[in-house]
């Protein structure tokens, strides 16, 4: 009796390129793929996007906005390896906003919807809620870098009072306040004296009395 030919115990390991893939290996290769964009974060440039979204034309905004603000976070100690991926994530909510604002302004913030009974009414484009979502995660992430004038000052006062008890927390990057090294503060400069003779300056500013023509 004739025998089929001997399946390659490898095979599994090769792949099948004639065979389409199940959705369970679909998924399983998205996941795998999600995996290495989470995991390849670390950056020898401290200055380049992560891999999460450095992919192509789609991310051009989310990487634009990383490109324009990360160096100021960087000089400012607020942009460290382990916060990169939240940061990430505020770019691409960012660059979601501008795009779903243009989006509005060409389409306008309401559309006409047709109803069950044949007739039409005036409904918010869907893009209004998604723009305000993605404001509210904005300002959201804005607070925990200190993007707002407010929560700036908030943040640089803290980090000088964290490095005033903690001298070496952001590498030396940071002078240390002189309360926190334990050194007096400096006296203050003594108020400059008025030039001139002090003797005789009221009567300077004496004026003629009433009635009195000056000769």
């Amino acid at each position: 009796m004739a025998r089929g030919r001997k399946p390659d115990p490898h095979q599994a390991e090769k792949g099948y390129p004639n065979r389409r893939k199940s959705a369970t290996q679909k998924r399983e290769a998205e996941a795998q793929r999600v995996a290495q964009l989470l995991v390849a974060t670390t950056a020898t440039d401290a200055l380049k996007p992560p891999p999460l979204i450095d992919q192509g034309p789609l991310y051009a905004g989310a990487v634009a906005v990383w490109t324009e603000m990360a160096p100021r976070l960087i000089r400012t100690n607020r942009l460290p390896e382990q916060h990169r991926m939240i940061f990430a994530m505020f770019c691409v909510y960012y660059a979601d906003w501008v795009s779903l604002n243009d989006q509005l302004k060409q389409e306008g913030m309401t559309q006409r919807v047709k109803t069950v009974a044949g007739g039409y009414m005036i409904r918010d484009h869907p893009a209004v809620r998604r723009r305000q979502e993605c404001f509210d995660n904005v300002m959201t992430l804005s607070r925990q870098f200190g993007l707002t004038p407010h929560d700036e000052y908030d943040l640089f006062k803290n980090q000088a009072a964290a490095v005033a008890t903690n001298p070496g927390l952001f590498g030396g990057a940071l002078p240390v306040p002189a309360q926190g090294r334990g050194e007096p503060d400096a006296d203050p400069a003594p108020a400059p004296s008025p030039s001139g003779p002090r003797v005789g300056m009221l009567t300077d500013m004496d004026s003629p009395p009433p009635g009195h023509r000056p000769n």
